[in-house]
């Protein structure tokens, strides 16, 4: 993710005991930043002075100035998506506010409609960097299902054939859902399928059957030749953006398996064991190749005091915002690791180094850590070790020990070993 991609979240919501329910939630689960308004003037305010970091809002819709939804309309104008927290479910209010384009309606009285917000948050977020395939021969109903797809910020590709997207699918094998009718020229959508699978896994491409034919039978041969779901025409929004965002869903969820066993269950970053067995092989590689490793030690200041004043979950809650700060700097990494306190990274270029884990280090004190209804702020340190000693293990004591030295003296410090 770009490191000035946008990650704030406005919630719009007129009671300040549901404001703290709702942006703790989001800022324990996620990375992401919340602005809070209570008023159509304070909307207007917010997006008009840092609207450019606001990538998605949360509204209810009775606020002050507002009382029919009208701060939807305002923010929808801005070219923001919403989702709508209601109390209360109303047919007529659904399908007013859904003809706007509003992502989803959910239930903010319910702790599963709460994850259900969090989780298309997220998804939205993150589907910039997810390509989406759609093969239609019919034009409005591509068109159709491209923009509902766009509106959760896909990159989508369409194609009029089910040979056009066998073509985009074979030119971007990173592609991770195609949407497929059946009945289109050149290629069908069960001959695009199956030709799919010869190449791509469930686990690995979802694929989503569409067809206005009422048949059981184009239903089960669709999974039968490796879709992994199917949607029936003519279909409702929240029924097409609940089987996409499930299928991808379910993807991640594979993925997380296969890693789990390799990776630290509370932070998502990899456990020591791995980080030491490949990270050695690593370390010696670049030594050979006359390349200098680079190996930072990046701790949370003060854990202890924070699980002391806030309850033992407070300093889980710590580290994995940390993590989430971390994994926003981490692209150009060799590897990267949890370890008791704070987290290990190795790398090449010592100075790229310390602008990502000052930047991580900069948006950590920023951001609150949200646990138990309490709401605190903390900060990290970081060493880095240039120098290079023969081996990891022996890099590893010499920054570890220096900066917990550093953590006794001071915090939210940074030094080069």
């Amino acid at each position: 993710m770009p490191e000035n991609a946008k990650k704030t979240v406005l919630v719009v919501e007129s009671s300040q005991t549901q404001v703290r329910i709702i942006t703790d939630h989001i800022e324990s689960l996620t990375y992401f930043d919340t602005v809070t308004a209570s008023s159509l003037d304070q909307v207007e305010e917010i997006l008009e002075t840092s609207g450019e970091d606001v990538f998605i809002a949360v509204l209810n819709l009775n606020i002050k100035g507002a009382p029919d939804g009208e701060a939807v309309d305002y923010v929808l104008s801005r070219k923001i998506p919403c989702i709508i927290l209601t109390s209360t479910y109303d047919e007529k209010i659904r399908n007013r506010f859904i003809e706007k384009n509003v992502l989803d309606y959910f239930n903010k009285g319910n702790r599963n409609g709460l994850d259900d917000m969090v989780d298309m948050i997220r998804r939205v977020h993150s589907n910039s960097d997810v390509k989406v395939v759609v093969a239609e021969d019919n034009g409005t109903a591509r068109k159709i299902m491209c923009k509902l797809l766009e509106r959760l910020n896909f990159n989508v590709f369409a194609a009029e054939d089910g040979a056009k997207a066998l073509e985009y699918i074979r030119a971007n094998p990173d592609v991770k859902l195609l949407l497929t009718d059946y009945e289109m020229p050149e290629l069908d959508g069960f001959e695009l399928v199956a030709e799919v699978r010869k190449t791509h896994f469930r686990d690995q491409l979802a694929i989503l059957g569409v067809s206005a034919h009422d048949s059981g039978a184009i239903t089960a041969k669709f999974l039968k030749l490796g879709a992994n779901d199917f949607l029936k025409k003519p279909f409702e929004v929240e029924e097409f953006s609940w089987r996409v965002t499930n299928n991808l869903n379910e993807l991640d969820r594979i993925s997380s398996i296969k890693d789990a066993y390799s990776r630290d269950p509370l932070t998502g970053f990899g456990n020591m064991k791995t980080f030491l067995e490949q990270g050695r092989e690593l370390f010696d590689s670049l030594s050979k190749q006359e390349r200098t490793p680079v190996l930072a030690a990046f701790n949370v200041d003060n854990l202890l005091e924070i699980n002391s004043r806030f309850g033992w979950d407070a300093g889980s809650a710590a580290l994995k915002k940390a993590a989430a700060n971390l994994e926003q700097q981490s692209l150009g990494w060799l590897l990267s690791a949890r370890w008791d306190g704070g987290f290990i990274v190795l790398a090449e270029d010592p100075e790229v180094l310390k602008n990502d884990l000052v930047a991580a280090q900069t948006g950590f004190a920023k951001s609150a850590v949200g646990v138990a209804g309490e709401r605190f702020k903390a900060t990290a340190s970081f060493a880095i070790c240039k120098t290079g000693e023969n081996n990891l293990d022996a890099t590893m004591s010499k920054v570890v020990t220096v900066l917990v030295k550093m953590q006794s003296i001071g915090v939210d410090s940074f030094r080069f070993v």
